[in-house]
């Protein structure tokens, strides 16, 4: 992916449609928003894992899960 690191955070990432996100956690919560439209978004479902909801995949298969540590190397955030 081509994400942009700017002066007020990162941007183009996915689903941001043009926002710019200081840290992991606004971003995240922006994708859970966007969720309620159909969009897939990341839940924590214990400290520091995550598990990615909606989306295209079989129906009788379980959700990806993520650390946090490869949610922030994936998006570019530093916290």
């Amino acid at each position: 992916m081509s994400y942009e690191t700017t002066p007020d955070g990162i941007a183009n990432l996915p689903f941001s449609r043009g926002k710019v996100f200081r840290t992991l956690d606004d971003y995240l919560a922006w994708r859970k928003e966007l969720g309620a439209q159909d969009a897939p978004w990341y839940d924590e479902v214990a400290p520091g894992v995550y598990q990615l909801w909606g989306g295209r995949r079989p129906r009788d298969a379980q959700p990806p899960t993520f650390t946090r540590a490869q949610l922030l190397a994936e998006f570019g955030f530093t916290e």
